[in-house]
């Protein structure tokens, strides 16, 4: 079976968090992305996933709050100035990455602050994934850049895979990597996914998928994922491939492709 992983932050909406790991195992999920583990104690959400048989795949460091709350997944990492709070960010999803064992971190960037020169960004985010990936030890976990494409957030520090992966080569860290997202890349690359695939390959730690125009399921939009998905495997790929779209329906009638599969979605019983 081929394991798909429904981010939490776009995905069973209709239920509240402690609901949506009950209701994605019961159609055959294993694997789960979450922007914001955080707003659960992390001894709630391991018992969530064991009860569940669910693996922790993919989060984001912890960006700024606002009166108390996430409120973007854009992140600390590339902010100059902002080193100590990046820091603490990063030494709770340390604490997160440990007691969950969680299989891989998207280190927010956040875009260029205006006026400040990107090598400046591009100099503090080295140094804080240097401090984060050094942090973790001997832990499985990958610390993932993800570049983001001008339709989704102007001046990100890193809109090409190219650019991403110099930075990874700055840090050097054997537990940094990039995250291969379908949306971003069609909107920004040039040539074939596939190619593009093959070009990185040995950077790329995390698969996603995502249709666009409007980053929607397998099925609507103007890409083959599933295409996408099998050439990843067939080149080796073990991880799970994380599904950070938006339902074009309700999730349920959203993921019935996922039958397909072995998986047991019926949106009348839920």
């Amino acid at each position: 079976m081929i394991h798909f992983a429904p981010n939490f932050y776009h995905m069973f909406l209709e239920i509240p968090i402690e609901q949506r790991f009950v209701a994605a195992a019961k159609i055959g999920i294993t694997n789960i992305e979450w922007h914001f583990p955080y707003e659960l104690p992390k001894e709630e959400l391991k018992c969530l996933l064991d009860d569940n048989g669910i693996e922790f795949t993919y989060c984001v460091v912890p960006p700024e709050k606002n009166n108390g709350e996430y409120v973007t997944v854009r992140g600390l990492g590339a902010q100059p100035g902002k080193q100590d709070d990046f820091k603490r960010s990063a030494d709770q999803v340390l604490e997160y990455i440990h007691h969950c064992n969680f299989y891989s971190i998207n280190v927010g960037a956040g875009p260029i602050p205006e006026g400040v020169d990107r090598q400046r960004c591009v100099d503090t985010y080295v140094e804080n994934i240097d401090y984060i990936s050094r942090s973790a030890g001997d832990h499985r976990c990958k610390f993932l850049l993800e570049p983001v494409c001008r339709q989704r957030i102007e001046n990100w520090p890193m809109q090409k895979m190219s650019e991403a992966k110099e930075i990874v080569d700055l840090v050097g860290g054997n537990n940094v990597g990039l995250v291969y997202d379908t949306f971003h890349m069609r909107y920004e690359e040039t040539g074939t996914l596939t190619d593009i695939m093959d070009m990185f390959w040995p950077y790329i730690g995390y698969v996603q998928i995502g249709n666009p125009p409007n980053r929607n399921e397998p099925g609507v939009g103007e890409l083959d994922l599933l295409w996408i998905v099998q050439r990843a495997l067939e080149k080796g790929y073990q991880g799970a491939i994380g599904m950070e779209l938006d339902p074009s329906k309700d999730t349920w009638t959203s993921l019935l492709w996922m039958n397909q599969f072995g998986y047991n979605v019926d949106p009348n019983n839920r």
